[in-house]
């Protein structure tokens, strides 16, 4: 099956990028500029690799597979889950909230594992409105969207203040999860696919689009470190409902086709992968920064290499 080459490179930088930002790239060198990178313009990757995932469900909605897909994506989701187990299952946990707490995990996801659960979630949702007009599917997506960013805005900035709510929007899972996160964004990917006109555009305005989002990005993620003290954190800033559209449209219209399956290896490799390299080279007492994101990276990509191999019997974890 041909793919579109530009589409697995730009996956590929993705993964990458996920690499160094969880290492802490920059950390410890740049405070500034770790705000603008890794708080800051890199925070399109998960945006982006959910509206991937949704304008490719258009098959499945047309072909009505969704428990063939499912079944796919639950078995990815179950092996990376069993794979990372050792650093989020703790049998000792008795009370309450920390029964409450591996619930949680195992429900929403270990650390980057979020995505799978998110992903599961949105499609669920999406398959249940498919028989909604564009219009109103994009009104749902913009507006559970913007609630999402509000409660992570909310925390930030203590709007609430000495109550629940302060607590609860401190948590991320409470604003990044599969309904104010992943199904925006996956839906979104559904309608850039389903919404023949917008794709037919010069390939130019969708690079001023997407300059245009990222400088707005850019202007979002300076304004929130100025106005708070320290490094916030911000998962869902308002601008990515620009510069990603634009950014993968931009991408998608290059239209290079051949078979690139192994850069889309590759790229879902590292993201799954990169946590376990992480956390071998904190025990060894390296420390947040851009020498550990290097070592990470440079170990994930020969794991990756190493494992290809493996794809004919765990192609399902790498999404084969």
């Amino acid at each position: 099956m041909q793919r579109n080459i530009p589409l697995d490179i730009l996956k590929l930088i993705l993964a990458v990028i996920v690499v160094i930002s969880h290492a802490g790239v920059l950390w410890g060198y740049s405070e500034l500029g770790y705000q603008l990178t890794v708080e800051g313009v890199f925070r399109i990757v998960v945006p982006i690799f959910m509206m991937v995932s949704g304008y490719f469900f258009i098959s499945v909605i047309r072909s009505r597979s969704l428990v063939i897909w499912l079944k796919k994506v639950v078995a990815m989701y179950a092996f990376w889950m069993l794979v990372y187990v050792y650093f989020w299952l703790d049998i000792p946990a008795t009370t309450a909230n920390e029964i409450l707490r591996l619930l949680r995990v195992a429900v929403m996801g270990y650390h980057h594992l979020w995505f799978l659960s998110a992903l599961i979630g949105a499609a669920i949702l999406l398959y249940m409105l498919r028989n909604l007009s564009v219009k109103v599917l994009l009104v749902w997506a913009l507006m559970l969207y913007v609630m999402g960013a509000f409660f992570m805005y909310a925390g930030n900035y203590h709007l609430f203040a000495g109550s629940v709510l302060d607590k609860l929007f401190h948590e991320s899972w409470s604003y990044r999860n599969f309904l104010f996160f992943g199904f925006p964004f996956f839906c979104i990917g559904y309608l850039l696919r389903s919404w023949e006109g917008i794709r037919q555009l010069d390939r130019r305005y969708y690079a001023i689009w997407s300059l245009a989002g990222a400088l707005l990005l850019l202007g979002e993620s300076y304004l929130n470190y100025v106005s708070l003290e320290g490094l916030p954190h911000f998962d869902m800033y308002l601008s990515l409902l620009v510069v990603c559209p634009g950014l993968f449209l931009w991408v998608s219209s290059m239209q290079v086709p051949g078979d690139s399956k192994t850069l889309a290896y590759y790229a879902t490799a590292l993201y799954f992968i990169h946590p376990l390299f992480i956390s071998l080279f904190e025990a060894l007492s390296y420390q947040r920064g851009t020498m550990l994101a290097l070592l990470a990276l440079a170990s994930s990509l020969v794991a990756v290499v190493l494992l290809k191999g493996s794809r004919k019997h765990l192609g399902f974890a790498f999404g084969g």
